[in-house]
């Protein structure tokens, strides 16, 4: 394993996540709003806010990943992502990452258990992106 590495269980990256969640309803209703104020009160096609809530959690998440490796809810909780191969966080691993922890969204965490199993324990999202956590 990787010296930088730290091992962040599921309960921590949960806690993490919820912090993260209540930052990200002030984006939604921002994104929202404006949305709405663009097309003059109102936005008649259904598919237009789902598309705005998961393009708008992707940029929140990339931009704080790629611009310091942590969000605030990380950073409250002390880890932040790093690049397993010594390079920066590309949009390339943040999108993996990101349509990788909506999958374990999905799953209802099953996909973290993995990091039990695997042998630097890393989970889905981990694992396939090539990123890790360290501790700040």
């Amino acid at each position: 394993m990787n010296n930088k590495s730290y091992i962040v269980f599921p309960l921590r990256r949960i806690a993490a996540s919820v912090y993260d969640l209540f930052l990200l309803l002030g984006v939604w209703f921002a994104v929202g709003s404006f949305a709405v104020w663009i097309n003059g009160g109102i936005i008649q096609t259904k598919w237009v806010g789902p598309i705005l809530v998961i393009l708008s959690t992707w940029i929140f998440y990339g931009y704080f990943w790629m611009n310091g490796g942590k969000t605030l809810g990380m950073a409250v909780w002390n880890f932040e992502i790093y690049s397993t191969n010594g390079g920066n966080i590309t949009l390339q691993k943040v999108t993996i990452r990101f349509f990788c922890n909506v999958l374990t969204i999905l799953l209802i965490g099953i996909p973290l258990v993995m990091m039990y199993f695997s042998k630097n324990n890393l989970s889905f999202s981990d694992y396939l992106s090539k990123t890790s956590y360290k501790k700040i």
